[in-house]
């Protein structure tokens, strides 16, 4: 009961999601400029293409980054598994890794700042390639049907963050 209840005293909390290409920085240097920014814009093309489908907002991209809004933390999970697998399996493109977090955050004009938002960050960054880690906070909102793919619990101390955050794993 209590943790409905929670669920209700949450929902319309933003969640965030972190996505990055593994390598970029190396693959710059192999490629060279020209095809490691064509990289990165394929890579921010396809990611805006994919959000829209699953009812969520590409925010800002930071070169081979992007940062998605979502109003449901399901759409964000969805979106985080589907970008595992529709984009970081590309071959066109680099493995991907991603960071999921849901909290509460302010909107200035077109962007977010808050804690929710750099937690997200910092899952992105510590996340190993092809994989996304999703917070405890945002295991705590979806249901048990988007959840089944989430695996490994554990907890992680993020830079800049107090506490240690829970994660689960989509791989």
């Amino acid at each position: 009961m209590f943790a409905r209840l929670r669920r209700r005293q949450r929902r319309g909390l933003p969640t965030f999601v972190f996505v990055d290409l593994v390598g970029f920085t190396a693959a710059t240097e192999r490629l060279g400029d020209e095809a490691a920014a064509d990289l990165a814009r394929e890579f921010r093309r396809s990611m805006c293409a994919l959000s829209c489908r699953l009812n969520t907002r590409q925010i800002k991209s930071m070169g081979d980054g992007v940062m998605i809004w979502a109003h449901d933390p399901a759409d964000a999970v969805v979106l985080a598994e589907r970008t595992l697998h529709e984009i970081g399996t590309r071959g066109d493109l680099l493995p991907v890794r991603i960071g999921v977090h849901t909290g509460p955050a302010v909107r200035r004009g077109g962007d977010w700042y808050g804690g929710a938002v750099n937690v997200a960050a910092r899952l992105a960054a510590q996340a190993e390639p092809s994989e996304a880690l999703i917070s405890g906070d945002t295991r705590a909102e979806i249901d048990d049907a988007t959840a089944r793919a989430l695996r490994d619990s554990r907890e992680l101390s993020l830079r800049g963050v107090a506490r240690p955050v829970g994660v689960w794993s989509l791989a």
